[in-house]
């Protein structure tokens, strides 16, 4: 597996979870993190030109750490969910995942909890650090 160090991860973690590209050097654990212009319109398009420059000059040399699916992201969401042990954030947390739009709504329901919120960062986060260790190691295999 990719040697990178728990800050390195900790970053491709948050950069994924913010739908950014990450790519990952198989040899040496550089890795390159850009924001596609076409979907912020915030992102940099230099940097993620140069990005996708250097990635495709050798694109076996990388690893491509994909965006979470949605669905896999609802399904932390669910986790997390079946874990509060507030009764009122847990049906309010439990509706907001069946209806339309439900990261909004999850969202806009721990909003309301600040104590549970903080709680929801760390697990997430937790989450999507083992997602990029998981795909490193998948890759090594």
């Amino acid at each position: 597996m990719i040697q990178l160090n728990d800050t390195d991860i900790n970053e491709a973690a948050t950069a994924i979870r913010r739908g950014m590209e990450v790519y990952v050097h198989r040899e040496h654990g550089r890795m390159l993190v850009a924001d596609d212009p076409e979907r912020n319109v915030r992102a940099d398009p230099e940097i993620f030109e140069a990005v996708m420059q250097d990635v495709s000059t050798d694109p076996d040399a990388y690893i491509h750490i994909e965006r979470l699916p949605a669905a896999d992201a609802i399904k932390i969401m669910a986790a997390f969910t079946d874990r509060v042990r507030n009764q009122e954030l847990w049906q309010a947390l439990t509706y907001a995942l069946k209806r339309p739009n439900p990261f909004q709504n999850f969202k806009a329901e721990l909003s309301r909890f600040p104590k549970n919120y903080e709680r929801w960062r760390q697990f997430r986060q937790e989450r999507y650090t083992s997602y990029v260790r998981d795909c490193l190691r998948a890759d090594s295999e």
